[in-house]
């Protein structure tokens, strides 16, 4: 049960909040046939109000899964959301940077409004998406509602300012409200900004948007291309691999797998190994980061090590056992064993560490085992703690 901080429930149930977004907010609303023709009644209106600054904003359809400007924490302080929220498959990732959190598939916001902050000659200096169902000030500026706009309309509008705008953050902002969209044409409207931008980093958004499942053959095809092409700049390629990885699927297993093995640059076989850590096949994903763990490569040896320990069952509980306790592995490769160890579940990471501050060889791991054993708050753990202290 998540404890609600910041955040009305509201913000969660999928109904409509238009009216609730005019009245309750006091949005000015704007009247035309389409998107375009009520933004320049806006742009009108704003003009005769003499207005400097002002924001036109509209509703539009959101796709599952999504949760924008939210702010929880559960009961136990474990599980904490802040800012914008992405679930795939029953796994969470923030929009930002797709770094993995906990798993919470049931939470999303349904009712966002694409906001564009314009000054006096309507030119967009700022464009947001926000959470219809929290209150706000916008800056002090006015909004003029368009209303829900359709997704063909929205769609344009913002691949017009992704494809056309210098400031490399707004042409990022509307990327990322298109990714948002439950729109079939999303994935189309996202690779011809990919194709047709001069910013990698605009760029790179528009292809990690491009990850969501289920992703076509051609799609596949095409963020592979990119995975490989050494023409391509890092960023570009990071965010392909990224994006295929989140099929988590045995073909993106597969092909993870060929790239760790056969890209030269570390930085993209690291992110390589990420993906293979995530994919819903966790035995398998296990058994790769095993092989990588008991490998040459020191600097691997560690990803993979910290890894392991977001994937649950024996074999990987006792791969890191084994690392942590063996004669041959260096001392920073077992710390680093140790923490993977102390992230599993607690009835299943405290023995362990129990077991290693007790009877570890060197006093620098059972030191560590210590101090994290500290930080679980489990009865066993407290228990032990206090045992030591008392002799």
């Amino acid at each position: 049960m998540l404890a609600l901080l910041t955040v009305i429930w509201l913000a969660f149930a999928p109904v409509s909040y238009e009216p609730a977004a005019q009245q309750e907010q006091s949005f000015t609303p704007v009247q035309g046939a389409t998107l375009q023709a009520k933004q320049d009644a806006a742009l009108a209106q704003a003009g005769a109000a003499r207005q400097a600054r002002f924001w036109t904003a509209y509703a539009f359809d959101v796709r599952p899964g999504v949760a924008v400007d939210v702010d929880f924490v559960s009961e136990d302080g474990r599980f904490v959301i802040q800012g914008n929220w992405e679930s795939e498959n029953s796994r969470g990732y923030f929009m930002t940077d797709s770094v993995s959190v906990l798993n919470y598939p049931g939470l999303e916001t349904r009712s966002l409004g694409v906001f564009a902050l314009r000054d006096a000659a309507g030119i967009v200096e700022r464009v947001e998406v926000f959470n219809l169902a929290r209150r706000r000030e916008y800056a002090g500026y006015p909004v003029y509602w368009a209303g829900h706009a359709a997704n063909e309309e929205s769609l344009n509008f913002l691949r017009a300012l992704a494809e056309t705008n210098k400031s490399e953050e707004i042409a990022t902002q509307a990327v990322r409200a298109i990714a948002m969209h439950d729109d079939r044409r999303v994935p189309e409207t996202l690779q011809h900004v990919a194709r047709t931008s001069n910013d990698d980093g605009v760029r790179a958004r528009a292809v990690r948007g491009l990850g969501l499942p289920p992703l076509t053959e051609e799609l596949r095809q095409y963020l592979a291309g990119l995975a490989r092409a050494d023409g391509e700049s890092l960023e570009v390629r990071r965010a392909a691999i990224n994006a295929y990885g989140r099929a988590r699927d045995a073909q993106a297993l597969t092909f993870m797998q060929t790239l760790y093995t056969s890209l030269g640059n570390r930085e993209l076989r690291r992110t390589a190994l990420m993906q293979i850590a995530r994919n819903e096949n966790q035995q398998a994903a296990a058994q790769f980061l095993i092989r990588v763990a008991e490998g040459a490569d020191a600097e691997f040896r560690k990803t993979a090590v910290a890894r392991l320990g977001e994937i649950a069952g024996e074999q990987a509980t006792a791969a890191l056992q084994r690392t942590a306790t063996s004669n041959d592995v260096d001392t920073e490769l077992q710390k680093q064993a140790v923490s993977a160890i102390a992230r599993r579940p607690a009835a299943e990471s405290v023995p362990l560490l129990i077991n290693i501050a007790r009877t570890h060889a060197k006093p620098e791991i059972r030191r560590h085992a210590f101090i994290l054993l500290g930080r679980t708050n489990d009865p066993a753990a407290v228990d032990f703690l206090k045992s030591v202290l008392s002799k």
